[in-house]
């Protein structure tokens, strides 16, 4: 290895970061010992070149170093071409070179001939290491590039080579680089620079390529397209990575069985790995990289953008897998949806809570249909007719939306939306739905349909819709294929897990989109509900951990702290002997105080359902000797004084009795007629609750009041007695 110091930036969200890599020592040359320049003593070429040493060779020509003598000496890399190449393609392109610009492409500063010498390019000089040096030393001494940081430091390689790669697809015509590989790239400073664009040519054309790194798709005499610039660079990085031995390797890497053979351990909230990337990190990379490998071009990314969106997203996942720290990008496929999924955990508990003989167990997740309707959605297409109108819909109903779009001209897009709104609406369903889905495909074509990932996204949200979890979880796997570096697939993969018992690999899923951004609350209720299944020693407080990091600037922050304030009453109510009931009923005093006070819960009837719950779950605790009257009256002491926590076990019982009988007239008034019966359960509890008096049950008043009662009938009651005597004649 060539003496160099590498020095790795500090912790940054930033996927185009790179290391500093400082050579300690000139480049030497490389490649066997090219001929030397055939210059008399003291020529200049070109009568402005001074050449001074070999730098190496390669298929186009041999390199020297010279200096540009008209530039102040300055430093430069002249090319000289060999004969065959001199009535070429490269011939022709020359000037087209001159003009390429870039800051990830070595510049072509002027081009000449010389008599003996023949053609030769000027190219900036840098003076680096090639990705396959970095490769190397990567593997010698991989703690250099911080152990499994190493990948994310490849991906940056990747999005800033795609940078380069976009540029010249963009041309008019479009130009493909055509020769890409580690060999063809070098890091200098911190920053990546395409060092030979002699393969540099006009898409179509004939041009050098290499064994190994080109796609099957390229003709014969190397007519190459932009999808095969995008194999190459994923064979590029595949072989950086060292994943497997050939880009068939990664089949095996990226199935979804991995993460069951691989029994991936998530890092407990707040704890850093650095292990290898392993379990959902390996998934994710090993599939972004297999997309850009696929035999077909049909198959691959379609440009050098929509790959780059990919491995964005595959650095951001492997950072926070690696760092347990928020790595935050809006995606560019999706919508962040406002709905929290939260299976109701996140809500005071319902009336219906109280009409069940013992309290239900909170923690049931979201059912099939609610995922369907309120998993995020996916922004509309920009070439899409529709796309302003659709970009400005509102997540209104979904009777009004539907009729609101009822006259527009059909495109892919609206077919979509109508399929999502059916879903929604209570007078549709799944088949109506399946309808829109097919008019949708039809207009995408046979072609292209097969490799559209919406058309898979919406099949998955249709067999959600049915119950069908095992077909939606096959599905959601095909976008996750897809789309490797987007969070919405491994959302719904981590429902369907849930749905289906497979706790470990719903966690996987659900803490990698929750550690990548703690906002998105659907994925931290989905790891709380996952740790409190798997159950062990830390299962609560790393369940209850995830619902804390839901950050206060979420929309769904309430919903987490009122989670929090609920898993912590079910834990007090179903303790075991060994357990710390009092400081765990301390704790849920604490976070209910702040429930109120700091973090939103500010309607009185959810405030008055919650409360209810938590003294109940104390009264519990006193009738089964969890808690004694000493700890009653120190958790009373401990409280915030706003709660007017009570202090003895008759005034506990006295509210008890009150909020049941409030929430009695919250079930007489509700809308919802099974909540009739409900307000019959609260009126019973409130009167068996309250402390002990004349009366014990709402049927049976107090004595006091039934003589009240006797009296104030009697007295009202029309007189029975005979009229008095009469003594004399009656008055005329």
């Amino acid at each position: 290895m060539r003496p160099a110091y590498v020095e790795r930036p500090e912790e940054n969200p930033d996927p185009t970061l790179l290391p500093e890599i400082t050579l300690l020592g000139p480049a030497e040359p490389v490649g066997g010992a090219p001929v030397d320049l055939a210059l008399p003593s003291g020529e200049l070429l070109a009568g402005q070149y001074r050449p001074s040493r070999k730098l190496g060779y390669g298929g186009m020509g041999t390199v020297h170093l010279a200096l540009d003598t008209k530039l102040d000496d300055r430093q430069v890399a002249i090319k000289v071409l060999h004969p065959e190449q001199e009535a070429g393609a490269l011939a022709r392109e020359r000037r087209a070179l001159v003009d390429l610009s870039h800051d990830d492409i070595i510049r072509v500063f002027n081009y000449g001939h010389h008599p003996g010498v023949g053609d030769f390019l000027v190219l900036q000089y840098v003076d680096g290491l090639t990705l396959e040096e970095v490769r190397a030393r990567a593997q010698v001494n991989p703690s250099e590039f911080g152990g499994s940081r190493f990948h994310e430091f490849v991906l940056a390689y990747g999005v800033r080579i795609l940078s380069a790669l976009g540029y010249l697809h963009a041309h008019r015509p479009p130009k493909v680089y055509g020769d890409l590989k580690p060999g063809n790239v070098m890091h200098d400073g911190t920053s990546t620079k395409i060092i030979d664009v002699g393969s540099v040519r006009a898409a179509g054309l004939p041009g050098l390529t290499t064994e190994g790194f080109r796609a099957p798709t390229v003709g014969p005499n190397g007519e190459s397209t932009r999808q095969d610039d995008l194999f190459s660079l994923g064979e590029t990085l595949r072989r950086l990575c060292g994943l497997g031995t050939s880009a068939d390797d990664l089949g095996e890497l990226s199935d979804l069985a991995a993460l069951d053979a691989d029994a991936p351990t998530v890092p407990a909230v707040g704890e850093t790995t650095t292990s290898a990337p392993s379990g959902l990190g390996l998934v994710s990379l090993a599939r972004v990289l297999r997309r850009a490998t696929r035999g077909k071009r049909a198959e691959r990314f379609a440009d050098a953008r929509e790959m780059e969106q990919q491995l964005r997203g595959v650095f951001r996942e492997l950072r926070s897998l690696r760092t347990g720290m928020e790595t935050f990008e809006p995606s560019p496929l999706f919508l962040p949806s406002p709905y929290a999924l939260d299976g109701a955990l996140g809500s005071a508990p319902p009336l219906a809570h109280w009409a069940e003989p013992s309290p239900p167990s909170p923690y049931t997740p979201p059912t099939p249909v609610q995922v369907a309707q309120r998993l995020p959605v996916p922004r509309p297409g920009p070439d899409d007719a529709h796309h302003d109108r659709l970009s400005r819909l509102a997540d209104a109903a979904p009777e009004a939306l539907l009729q609101h779009t009822a006259d527009w001209r059909a495109s892919t897009e609206v077919h979509l939306l109508r399929c999502r709104l059916r879903l929604r609406s209570p007078g549709h369903g799944p088949d109506a739905a399946e309808g829109e889905l097919e008019a949708a495909e039809r207009l995408i074509g046979p072609e292209r349909a097969p490799y559209d990932w919406r058309l898979d996204w919406h099949r998955g949200l249709l067999a959600l819709a049915r119950g069908q979890v095992t077909d939606a979880r096959g599905h959601f796997d095909g976008v996750y294929e897809s789309i490797p570096g987007e969070y919405a697939p491994k959302l719904a993969l981590g429902h369907c897990a849930e749905h289906l018992g497979r706790w470990q690999e719903a966690l996987t899923f659900h803490e990698a989109v929750r550690l990548r951004n703690p906002s998105l609350g659907s994925a931290a209720f989905g790891a709380a509900r996952a740790r409190l299944a798997l159950g062990g020693e830390r299962a609560l407080e790393d369940a209850v951990a995830a619902l804390d990091a839901v950050p206060q600037h979420s929309r769904h922050r309430t919903a987490a702290r009122t989670a929090a304030v609920r898993i912590g009453v079910e834990h007090a109510r179903t303790a075991g002997p060994g357990d710390d009931v009092p400081g765990r009923l301390r704790e849920v005093l604490e976070r209910l105080a702040l429930l109120f006070h700091a973090h939103g819960l500010t309607d009185d009837q959810a405030r008055t359902r919650v409360i209810a719950e938590v003294w109940e779950a104390v009264q519990n605790a006193l009738t089964r000797g969890a808690l004694d009257p000493e700890g009653l009256a120190r958790l009373a002491a401990d409280a915030d004084p706003r709660l007017a926590f009570p202090a003895d076990g008759a005034t506990l019982r006295q509210d008890l009795s009150r909020l049941c009988r409030a929430l009695a007239h919250q079930a007489a008034r509700s809308a919802d007629p099974e909540d009739a019966a409900v307000a019959e359960t609260l009126l019973d509890r409130a009167y068996e609750v309250r402390p002990l008096a004349f009366r014990h049950h709402r049927d049976s008043p107090w004595l006091g009041k039934r003589v009240a009662d006797w009296l104030r009938t009697a007295a009202s009651a029309p007189s029975h007695r005979p009229p008095p005597a009469s003594h004399g004649p009656a008055p005329p």
